[in-house]
């Protein structure tokens, strides 16, 4: 409740019985916003979520919340951005806060924006308090000295940073005289709340669990060894309506997510130092990444990079605690997860290690296959050329379909629910650690219409042999190029390398489009990494390179930037 003094409550009383004609007109004429079809279920309950990163682009609720007001109570300045570099926490920096320039001394701006508010935090039709901020995805409020939280709003209005001794019109920014301030959730910066369509959001945060476990350091020594994909995690189906990865809601908090990958089909219980997964997110709302670690925090690097709304995917190598598990987290706003493991590293005295097989032949990247998969139907595909004691093959997969759907890649003979690869409308790209004894994989298509795939080799995964080598793990950042101009960057590879596996992160513009990346040997005539429009992109890419040790990048984006992180070495034994 706002703060009411006696005193002035009393000179409200007396001046009610002799107000102009005039100021009882203005306040009969304050309007709200349209009604909407109230929704048999609301959206969930609100959650804080802080500032997490720096992006000042204004998001689609932000920019209908700001057209709501203008609709309902006419021309006014409102702002949503704020640029980074101005000194403050703020969800202004990730175009998800609103400033509704009003003044507070003004009464009739005054009364329209309290009759607003009032809506806003008011009980809806079957009691829910501050049902209009859930279905707007209004996280808190600051307006005329005070503070108000959907995501506590037993607590009513409460004084904001001191501002009732802070009476001065210098101080009327600070204390939001001079304008009403809205943060929104990312669900509600999203615009996916029930005010807008009726559809309520109804899927909740996953449920925080404590679980014990120390980071191990993947060793050079280590052998790889490639799986037929196993899905050891979906959050899709937790609960009635699944739930998702949270961001940190403030500093120290932590919301990572305990995901245990060993003493699955094909993953032994002990003797495992990493996993190389592809992790894929759905429905995230907002842009921002996935990291992952072998401890709990997120302080892990990126793994996937994502976009507001849609699904996202990489392929990545994180290494597994002391107690088989590894942890994900979201930097910002949420998303649901699915998790595959494609194989692992055993260290060197295990049972795994010790067996013909874990090290990295690598070759320059080329395109060896390209097939037609039928609709909801499958196809055997055979590399050429595989060498004896395979055990799986570094393959990019290219799609081009006109139907949602993905294509997973298996042993011959074997199916799984993994997803390798989007296939939409147009191309999408993705690399995999493909488990395979003689160079056969099986391409499953889920899409309703055909889909073509090319596939590009970069490596296969072998019995130790002559040009084969481990994969020694790095951590270098190689800088940040543009995404449209061919070049090639030197004195970046270490001596002695036959191919380095790079984490590859696009940043695309207005316009979509791919990535090459190779060394040795032509360019390919596929994409190593997607440039998705207005949005990250990563994955990795292996990449064999020249006696002049050079990386090669050619793209079709131009306005689009590709950072690139060496992740990994490979060696000739």
């Amino acid at each position: 409740m706002r703060r009411i003094l006696p005193l002035l409550s009393a000179i409200a009383v007396a001046l009610a019985a002799v107000v102009s004609p005039v100021a009882a007109a203005k306040q009969t004429t304050t309007v709200l916003p349209p009604e909407r079809p109230y929704p048999a279920v609301l959206d969930a309950p609100i959650e804080y979520e802080g500032m997490t990163t720096c992006d000042p682009v204004a998001r689609p609720g932000a920019m209908m919340l700001r057209q709501l007001l203008l609709d309902t109570y006419g021309k006014a300045v409102i702002g949503i951005t704020r640029a980074c570099d101005q000194d403050s926490i703020s969800e202004h920096k990730e175009g998800r806060a609103v400033d509704w320039m009003v003044d507070f001394r003004n009464p009739a701006e005054k009364a329209e924006a309290q009759a607003f508010v009032d809506w806003v935090t008011a009980p809806g039709p079957d009691g829910t308090p501050a049902a209009n901020a859930r279905r707007l995805g209004i996280m808190y409020i600051g307006w005329g000295d005070e503070m108000w939280r959907a995501y506590d709003p037993a607590r009513g209005w409460t004084e904001l940073k001191g501002c009732y001794s802070l009476q001065g019109s210098g101080n009327d920014t600070f204390c939001h005289r001079d304008h009403v301030h809205f943060s929104m959730t990312w669900d509600g910066a999203a615009g996916r709340t029930s005010y807008w369509d009726g559809t309520p959001v109804l899927d909740t945060a996953c449920p925080v669990t404590r679980a014990s476990g120390s980071a191990r350091t993947l060793q050079p020594s280590a052998a790889f060894v490639p799986v037929k994909p196993v899905r050891v995690f979906d959050s899709r189906s937790k609960g009635k309506n699944g739930c998702y990865l949270q961001q940190r809601r403030w500093s120290g908090d932590d919301r990572s997510t305990p995901i245990t990958v060993v003493g699955k089909k094909g993953v032994p219980k002990t003797g495992v130092q990493a996993v190389a997964v592809r992790v894929t997110a759905y429905a995230s709302n907002a842009p921002g990444w996935l990291s992952g670690s072998g401890a709990p925090g997120a302080n892990g690097p990126r793994l996937v990079s994502l976009g507001m709304e849609g699904a996202s995917a990489a392929t990545a190598i994180v290494p597994v605690s002391d107690t088989g598990r590894i942890w994900l987290a979201t930097v910002a706003g949420h998303a649901r997860v699915a998790v595959d493991v494609l194989g692992y590293f055993a260290r060197s005295s295990s049972a795994a290690a010790g067996a013909k097989t874990g090290t990295w032949r690598p070759v320059p990247s080329n395109v060896v296959a390209t097939t037609d998969l039928p609709a909801s139907g499958a196809a055997e595909v055979r590399l050429p050329d595989a060498p004896k004691g395979l055990t799986g093959a570094v393959l990019t997969l290219n799609t081009t379909g006109t139907a949602a759907g993905h294509v997973r890649v298996t042993p011959p003979g074997s199916t799984t629910k993994a997803d390798a690869v989007d296939v939409v409308k147009g191309t999408r790209s993705a690399t995999v650690f493909a488990a395979s004894s003689d160079g056969r994989v099986t391409l499953t298509n889920t899409a309703a219409a055909p889909t073509r795939v090319s596939l590009t080799l970069g490596g296969w995964i072998t019995a130790p042999q002559e040009g084969a080598g481990r994969l020694k793990p790095a951590s270098v950042d190689l800088g940040t190029v543009k995404a449209g101009k061919a070049q090639t960057l030197t004195g970046k590879v270490p001596a002695g390398a036959k191919a380095v596996l790079l984490a590859v992160t696009t940043k695309g513009a207005k316009k979509a489009g791919g990535v090459t990346i190779w060394g040795a040997g032509q360019q390919p005539s596929a994409r190593s990494v997607d440039v998705r429009a207005k949005r990250s992109s990563t994955d990795l890419v292996l990449v064999t390179v020249g006696e002049d040790r050079a990386l090669k990048l050619a793209g079709d984006a131009p306005k689009a930037t590709v950072s690139l992180r060496m992740v990994g070495v490979i060696r000739a034994s």
